[in-house]
């Protein structure tokens, strides 16, 4: 067994976002910057399903699951950085069912860095997503902060937090 020393798990490699519409959240990541870095349906030789490739035990999905998906990045030239696993599952097709609040137990939102949340907010409002509310100024964990929360085309809630410099009242 590992010890904490050890460092056996050491790093995010991708978060996972499930689409009913891959072109259209494609369209949506896009926006916010990120670029293609993997597409699984675009690679050289015969295209396997996700079945195929033997991804079904592994996921708890049936063998014969098979889905529309790439990997993208916000910094495609990092092969550390981490990336969004965006997928669209054609089979099994699953019902999109909403989150009901950011308060449910779960994965609640991803949160990225900006340098100029009112720059992404007002991309966003223009490309007609509808943001929870403008950037806001707050004091968090000793830092100033501009910080607001926008859902992607299947309700995946994205934070974008703007860090301003430390909070001199903390």
């Amino acid at each position: 067994m590992a010890t904490a020393d050890q460092k056996d798990v050491h790093g995010f490699f991708h978060i996972n976002v499930n689409c009913t519409d891959f072109e259209r959240s494609l369209a949506f990541y896009r926006l916010i910057g990120f670029e293609v870095v993997l597409d699984f349906d675009n690679r050289p030789g015969p295209r396997r399903s996700f079945g195929e490739i033997g991804l079904g035990p592994i996921l708890a999905l049936p063998d014969d699951c098979d889905a529309r998906a790439a990997l993208l990045s916000l910094a495609p030239d990092d092969p550390r950085a981490m990336r969004l696993d965006l997928i669209e599952w054609r089979s099994p097709r699953e019902p999109n069912e909403r989150r009901r609040s950011l308060a449910q137990p779960g994965m609640a939102r991803i949160c990225l860095k900006t340098r100029d949340a009112q720059a992404v907010h007002a991309r966003l409002a223009s490309a007609g997503h509808k943001p929870y509310s403008p950037p806001i100024r707050i004091s968090l964990g000793g830092s100033l902060i501009k910080v607001f929360c926008v859902e992607d085309p299947d309700g995946v809630v994205i934070e974008f937090m703007e860090f301003l410099g430390r909070d001199p009242q903390s």
